[in-house]
């Protein structure tokens, strides 16, 4: 079993708080709140304080990423291990946590600079009043797909060190001309289909975000046409339109974000089980 049981929370460094608590509430339907610093946002999609924490800054992309653990010595075990494994990591600090809403928590960087965090004993929140109803629980708070300059680096790191499992992996020809080949591994550690999926960052584009997108599951597939209606209606770019996933069967469109990239809305994706067998597709959707 891998000490890993969730993606906690996902940390973005923004431009602009207003656009963002604006996309969250009025597009996402998640429920905004001040952090306990300056400039820091909470968006919250269930009974957990936070799922997405918003910090005002210039990068626009993601800044770190939250891998839930039982209890507080399968905390300092991953730090045994990391330890082991010639990792350098430290621990958070008082202002770390209090921003997280999580005790305790270390962290540590993947070899191209992404920064994982690994905690338990998330707080509650004090009320739990969301638009949406989103799919949390066992799966954890969704997903999260990175573009990294050094892909193979990437996916021995997360199966090595972040003990993830190969779900599946997609090899497919994208863009308008289908003249780019795209190769994406998906990784579980729990029934959700991908907690993570990592994808080669395309080397003509060193603009690029590292992170491709993050999904929010909701209830029903009603609830996916809702948002992209509520997107279109707020005048947002609809990226992909609502399709199917032919690996993990999810039904989804993706949204812009006031960052760049991308937030992926989807319902009905597939549970991993004992019985999984890893397989090769030849198209994402």
């Amino acid at each position: 079993m891998n000490a890993i049981t969730e993606l906690g929370y996902l940390g973005l460094e923004v431009s602009s708080l207003p656009e963002w608590e604006r996309f969250a509430a009025d597009a996402l339907g998640m429920a905004v709140s001040a952090g306990p610093l300056p400039d820091t946002r909470w968006l919250q999609m269930d009974e957990q304080r936070c799922r997405v924490i918003l910090l005002e800054g210039a990068a626009d992309d993601h800044v770190f990423a939250g891998w839930r653990v039982r209890d507080q010595a399968a905390v300092k075990a991953f730090g045994q291990r990391l330890t082991e494994q010639g990792i350098s990591w430290s621990w958070a600090s008082d202002n770390e946590l209090a921003v997280r809403a999580v005790r305790p928590m270390l962290h540590f960087q993947d070899p191209t600079g992404i920064r994982h965090e690994v905690f338990c004993e998330p707080l509650s929140a004090a009320t739990r009043v969301i638009p949406s109803r989103f799919v949390t629980g066992k799966g954890g708070m969704g997903h999260a797909v990175f573009l990294s300059p050094d892909y193979p680096a990437t996916l021995r790191f997360a199966l090595d060190v972040l003990g993830f499992r190969l779900t599946d992996i997609v090899e497919a020809k994208v863009g308008t001309a289908e003249d780019i080949h795209m190769e994406a591994s998906f990784l579980h550690t729990n029934e959700r289909h991908h907690s993570f999926a990592v994808a080669q960052q395309p080397s003509n584009a060193p603009g690029q975000k590292r992170l491709h997108h993050f999904m929010a599951e909701v209830e029903s597939v009603e609830e996916v046409g809702t948002a992209r209606d509520r997107c279109l209606a707020m005048g947002l770019t609809v990226v992909q339109d609502i399709g199917q996933h032919r690996n993990d069967k999810m039904i989804s469109f993706y949204v812009q974000t006031p960052s760049g990239f991308f937030v992926e809305v989807g319902w009905g994706g597939r549970k991993v089980d004992a019985d999984w067998q890893v397989r090769t597709y030849d198209k994402f959707s």
